[in-house]
């Protein structure tokens, strides 16, 4: 991807009442959340299965790995606890360098219960503080861009 980045892979969005409806499970299995992966027993998919996404995603950019780790040849297993190991597998343990809250929030945000994530109002919020504490860098181009 080149600058200035942006979204992709939006191709499975779909309204409350379409994802409703959905029989089979969409996605790219890493970052699932549950109740996307067995759909027929999981119950709805909704906002919740959005947090987990992007946690995972998170999760993957600190961690170096997706969340959780699934054996060769499993994408194809008509077992859904061998192709999706989020159903019940807990995640791979945290670098030391993530820090505790961060991580606190990434956990929660990829927990198997829709209930207990986090909203994405919530992640918002807990997430806000964080940045506010990264280092700035500063651009010098020849449009006179300052911090960032």
């Amino acid at each position: 991807m080149s600058a200035p980045p942006r979204l992709i892979d939006l191709s499975i969005a779909r309204s409350f009442e379409d994802a409703a409806a959905l029989r089979n499970p969409i996605g790219t299995d890493a970052y699932m959340a549950p109740e996307q992966c067995a759909r027929r027993t999981r119950g709805v998919i909704g906002p919740p299965a959005d947090v987990f996404g992007l946690g995972a995603t998170l999760f993957h950019a600190a961690v170096g790995k997706a969340p959780f780790t699934r054996g060769k040849g499993a994408s194809k297993s008509e077992v859904p606890e061998e192709r999706w190991p989020q159903l019940v597998n807990d995640p791979i343990p945290m670098h030391r360098d993530v820090p505790p809250r961060f991580g606190q929030l990434l956990l929660a945000m990829i927990d198997k219960d829709p209930q207990a994530r986090p909203t994405a109002a919530e992640v918002a919020l807990q997430l806000e503080p964080l940045v506010a504490t990264l280092p700035t860098r500063v651009f010098a181009t020849h449009r006179g861009l300052r911090a960032g």
